[in-house]
Order: structure tokens, then sequence, then C-alpha cells
């Protein structure tokens, strides 16, 4: 008996715990790399500082779209893209940080709106990724 209630115990330790494995957290930029202009797309370069290595769709650069001009509620224009193609830098002071260049669709936003764009990971915004535009 004494040996079951130790067989219990044992395999609640065991599958009763979870260990996390903390890498830190992730922090980004996002910089347009163009005038963004109704009716057509422009190109947004990501950046991203982890201590745990940066892959292929582990992150993905959100633009969310507000035709009112003001950023709050449900967005009118939606585009979420997994960053697959990342670039490291190698010159200093930037060492080997990651990049890429992404496009944000603006093809159906009119003039005035107002979007955000940011990263993404595991549905949580990425520290200090947001930038906030208005569309010409």
């Amino acid at each position: 008996m004494k040996y079951l209630l130790l067989m219990v115990a044992v395999i609640a330790l065991v599958f009763g715990t979870t260990t996390t494995a903390n890498a830190g957290t992730a922090s980004g930029t996002t910089e347009l790399l163009g005038p963004p202009v109704s009716g057509t797309s422009v190109a947004v370069d990501v950046t991203v500082i982890s201590e745990a290595p940066v892959v292929a769709y582990l992150y993905a650069l959100q633009n969310e779209c507000y035709f009112s001009g003001k950023p709050n509620g449900k967005p009118d224009s939606y585009q979420r893209d997994a960053i697959v193609d990342w670039v490291f830098s190698s010159p200093p002071p930037n060492g080997d940080v990651p990049h890429a260049i992404m496009t944000v669709n603006l093809l159906t936003v009119p003039a005035g709106s107002v979007c955000k764009v940011f990263i993404v990971k595991n549905n949580t915004k990425v520290k200090g990724s947001t930038t906030l535009y208005t569309v010409e």
C-alpha cells in the first residue's frame, strides 16, 4: 500500500509539474521603408533581438488599419504574414541582429486611415515593435 502511494506521488510530481525554458523576452522594431500610400504596398524592415535563436515561422508581421483614423476597436483591414527569410547583419554595432524585409499591402486601405504594424510571437506582441502610421 505504501509502495502504491509512493508511485502515485511520483507520477503526480512528474506529470503535474512543468518546466519552462526561459530564454528571455524578445524585443523588436518595425520601420517603414517608404511612404504608406493608399492603393500600393510598402516595405517594412523588421528586426528582432532575442537570446533564443530567431528562426523561420517563429515570428509574424501583423498590420492593422482603422479606416476611421482612430486606432482602437476592431481593425477594418488586417494582414498577418509569417517571417521566413531572416538576414543576419554582420557589421558592428548590430552584430548578428536578424532583419527581414516584409511587404504590407495597402491596396484596399483608403487615404487617411491609421495603421499599426508590429511583430508577434505566439499571438503576443513583441516589445518595442509597434509602428503607428497614417496612410497617404
